[in-house]
Order: C-alpha cells, then sequence, then structure tokens
C-alpha cells in the first residue's frame, strides 16, 4: 500500500471500517481484526489460534478467550504508526 493510500484511508473512518474482518500476521502470528477503536485510533487483533484467560472481577480466572493485540495505528498528529510496516495482510492486497 502507497503512503498516499494509507493516509487517506487513516483519514476516512469508512475505508478503516472495511479491515474488520480481515487476516493479518504480526509478529509471525495469525490474526483477524475484530474491532477498530476510530477516535482512540486503535485496532483489535484477535489471535486464529491461542487463547488465554479472562478473569472476573474478583482476579479469578473465569474462562478462555481469544489473545488479543491492541495496535495504535495512528500516532497523536494523525500520522500512521510502524504497525502499517509490520502488519501483512494474508487475504490479498487491501482495495481503496
Amino acid at each position: 500500500m502507497t503512503d498516499s493510500a494509507l493516509h487517506r484511508m487513516i483519514g476516512e473512518p469508512e475505508a478503516l471500517i472495511r479491515l474488520i474482518g480481515q487476516r493479518v500476521r504480526y509478529l509471525d502470528e495469525e490474526y483477524e481484526v475484530t474491532d477498530l477503536l476510530v477516535e482512540e485510533g486503535l485496532m483489535i487483533l484477535s489471535s486464529a489460534d491461542g487463547d488465554q484467560v479472562q478473569e472476573d472481577s474478583y482476579g479469578r480466572p473465569n474462562r478462555l478467550v481469544p489473545r488479543c493485540q491492541q495496535l495504535r495505528f495512528r500516532d497523536v498528529h494523525g500520522e500512521p504508526t510502524s504497525i502499517w510496516v509490520e502488519l501483512s495482510f494474508l487475504d490479498g492486497p487491501l482495495l481503496g
């Protein structure tokens, strides 16, 4: 993806929302984009394979949930962060 296409996508919430459901590789593991918090600039990835234990409000182990990563996709100035270099989209190139 070119820098101009990346800047355009980050500036358009509708374009970012289309990333939800895309399979990606991050840190040599496969994830799926499960949510985007556009106002906060966060992309939520859920692991395709691994699980982690979620605790209840008292800190007791409660249930298994997919392992998640919260990645900041935009810095405080609205510029793309380095995660875009670290992500590989497994479903093919993103279409603008």
